[in-house]
């Protein structure tokens, strides 16, 4: 089974996402700060789903983590599209993707899904 963690606070999202990973039988993890992040990223971990609007998000941190613990997985950041600054910095961190709010919302379970392939 993959393992996808779900980086954020927006509880109703998360369910969402819950919800779309045990569809695929992907076990999803929240963490909801950066340092819950690195804690359950495992060598398991497919797919780490970033919220840029976390509070106190330090997203090097994670995505250093990340590659360091699970070499393979894709790190996809999303956050408001008209926050350009926050969406180039997470470019710059090193996400595989990133993308708005709002394309992230629409798509979600499609990237969810790519992993399983």
């Amino acid at each position: 089974m993959g393992e996808v963690v779900f980086v954020g606070n927006d509880l109703m999202f998360s369910s969402q996402v819950l919800g779309a990973g045990a569809k695929l039988g992907l076990k999803v993890q929240l963490a909801t700060s950066a340092a819950d992040a690195v804690a359950k990223v495992s060598d398991e971990c497919r797919l780490v789903l970033v919220d840029l609007t976390l509070p106190g998000l330090d997203l090097p941190t994670v995505v250093a983590a990340a590659r360091e613990r699970a070499p393979t997985a894709r790190i996809i950041a999303f956050g408001p599209h008209v926050d350009e600054r926050l969406l180039a910095a997470a470019e710059a961190a090193g996400a595989h993707l990133v993308l708005s709010r709002g394309q992230f919302h629409r798509e979600y379970a499609q990237l969810m899904a790519a992993v399983v392939k």
